[in-house]
C-alpha cells in the first residue's frame, strides 16, 4: 500500500506543478521530471507547415522526451512520433480537463497553429 500512496502522492505534485505551467520554459522543467504519465498531443484544427498542405495530428504515448529545446513524443507502438520546437511556443495555457482525470494545455505557436498537451493524471486503477 506504501507504493502506491507514493504514487498517489507523486501524481497529484505533478498536477500542481502541471496546472504552474504558463510558458516554454516552465513546460520544459516539467516534462523533464514527468514519468510513467500517458502524454497526448494533438492539433486543435487543421494546421498547415507553411506550404499549404494542410494536416492534423495525434499521438498518445507514456513519456516525453525534451532535448535541448526540443519535446518528442514517440508513440507507444513507435508508428508516430512528433517534434515540437519549445521556441516557437509563444504561450501556454493549462487547466483541469474536462473528465477532471488530468490536465490539458493549449499550446499557441508563433504562426497561430494551437496544440493540446493533455496529461492523464487520474490515479489508475488496475485489477490484481
Amino acid at each position: 500500500m506504501d507504493g502506491m500512496q507514493n504514487w498517489t502522492n507523486y501524481l497529484e505534485v505533478m498536477r500542481n506543478r502541471l496546472l504552474l505551467v504558463n510558458d516554454a520554459d516552465s513546460l520544459i522543467s516539467v516534462l523533464t521530471d514527468v514519468k510513467n504519465i500517458p502524454i497526448a498531443l494533438s492539433t486543435v484544427e487543421d494546421v498547415t507547415d507553411g506550404t499549404g498542405l494542410n494536416m492534423s495530428l495525434s499521438v498518445i504515448c507514456s513519456e516525453a522526451k525534451v532535448a535541448g529545446r526540443v519535446m518528442c513524443l514517440a508513440s507507444d507502438d513507435m508508428f508516430t512520433t512528433v517534434q515540437l520546437n519549445l521556441d516557437t511556443v509563444k504561450r501556454v495555457d493549462a487547466k483541469i480537463s474536462v473528465d477532471g482525470k488530468g490536465v490539458v494545455m493549449k499550446l499557441t505557436i508563433r504562426n497561430g497553429a494551437e496544440f493540446l498537451l493533455m496529461f492523464h493524471t487520474d490515479l489508475v486503477e488496475e485489477d490484481e
